[in-house]
């Protein structure tokens, strides 16, 4: 019988990370330390975790979260959101962290370190077909950050043991492991809060506006794929659906799923635009294809699930 994988999740509570804690727990052949800020009760399918609380910005903390780890997965970084993007501040802060406990993971030892990044180092370069060979071209301080992130962590496990891989992240959506009310501002979010609480479906941006979107089961599989491959190598790679929908084409995705969960024929309202169409692109994942990967699409699965979740918190479950 193998060893198991001793991986250290950070950020296990946040939207992509806390979906892969409950994924990766559910994986018998990997044991899993996640690190929380604040004591705080645990989900009865997190029973089987190892949790440390504290700060990452004590070395303590890191140190004692590091001891005997192969693979550390690194989430505790901010989302970008229109609403309240991070202060230079914090992005300096996360920055300091993400650095200090690379540095850290070599030294001790760390088979490989994981950063999951954004698409947003791409910034000004979304346009047409966009892959893993596309040059990064941050256009908000955000965007600049996650790169000089990646760059930091290039930088320290260059010429060490320690394998390095970042991963680009498409925009992902799905119901949070831990209850986050903040996600309801994210696109499909907010479309299945529309379509349960007004029974209606209304798109305020324009509608030719292009996105890819992945299923947060999806991301949970694919980094669980990739962690698990021993010959999987060191470098930056794109992760996305690749398949760029419109923002009427995913509010049509919504409404077609609210019939299934909801058993309602959800409308949809836009408004004309006359403004010159917005930039088109498609991602397009080459290199994780070209190593086998395989991305799957559960899109509508998730999109039943938001909806379900949505009855639950603003509407009468039926």
């Amino acid at each position: 019988m193998s060893t198991p994988q001793r991986v250290l999740l950070t950020g296990a509570t946040g939207h992509v990370g806390g979906r892969l804690f409950r994924h990766l727990i559910s994986e018998t052949d990997i044991v899993v330390r996640a690190v929380f800020r604040s004591p705080q009760s645990m989900p009865a399918w997190a029973t089987r975790a190892e949790v440390i609380h504290g700060d990452l910005s004590d070395a303590t903390v890191r140190k004692q979260a590091l001891l005997n780890i192969d693979t550390v997965i690194h989430l505790a970084t901010r989302g970008f959101s229109a609403v309240a993007a991070p202060s230079q501040v914090e992005l300096d802060s996360e920055r300091a962290i993400a650095h200090a406990l690379a540095l850290e993971s070599v030294a001790m030892g760390v088979s490989r370190y994981l950063f999951v990044s954004s698409i947003h180092v791409y910034g000004s370069a979304l346009s047409g077909r966009v892959d893993d060979t596309t040059p990064a071209s941050p256009s908000t301080a955000y965007g600049v950050s996650r790169l000089q992130i990646e760059d930091d962590l290039i930088a320290a496990t260059e010429g060490t043991r320690t394998t390095a891989n970042v991963i680009r992240l498409t925009n992902s959506f799905g119901a949070p492991a831990f209850p986050r009310q903040e996600t309801w501002n994210l696109l499909i979010h907010d479309l299945c809060r529309q379509a349960v609480e007004h029974s209606r479906i209304s798109l305020r941006s324009d509608v030719r506006t292009r996105r890819d979107t992945m299923a947060l089961r999806d991301v949970a599989t694919v980094v669980t794929q990739l962690i698990s491959s021993a010959n999987f190598p060191a470098g930056r790679f794109l992760l996305a659906s690749g398949l760029t929908m419109q923002l009427s084409e995913i509010a049509e995705l919504v409404q077609r799923q609210a019939r299934v969960a909801l058993g309602n024929d959800i409308p949809i309202e836009s408004h004309s635009n006359n403004d010159p169409a917005p930039v088109s692109f498609t991602f397009e994942p080459r290199k994780l294809r070209a190593l086998g990967t395989v991305i799957p699409d559960n899109r509508d699965i998730e999109i039943r699930d938001l909806l379900t979740l949505a009855q639950r918190e603003f509407g009468k479950l039926t």
